[in-house]
């Protein structure tokens, strides 16, 4: 009789021990998903800016070209 209460004892504190763990990695999980959208929305948008910057500079460059051209022909013409 005294094992059996012992033992519905023990199977009472590692439940209560089992629920709590359930808890703490629910918590852990739900953590872990908020930093993962958190961290999502930062890599949407340094994509962004980088496509954002790459085409600037695209277009930075051809302007360059451009007005080289621009400066070429007119060296031309003065000669």
């Amino acid at each position: 009789m005294v094992v059996l209460v012992f033992l519905i004892f023990q199977n009472s504190k590692i439940e209560q021990n089992h629920l709590s763990n359930i808890r703490k990695l629910e918590e852990i999980i739900s953590s872990l998903h908020k930093k993962q959208l958190y961290l999502n929305e930062k890599v949407a948008i340094s994509s962004d800016y980088d496509l954002n910057y790459k085409n600037k500079l695209k277009n930075l460059s051809e302007e360059i070209v451009e007005l080289q051209n621009v400066f070429i022909s007119i060296i031309n013409k003065k000669n």
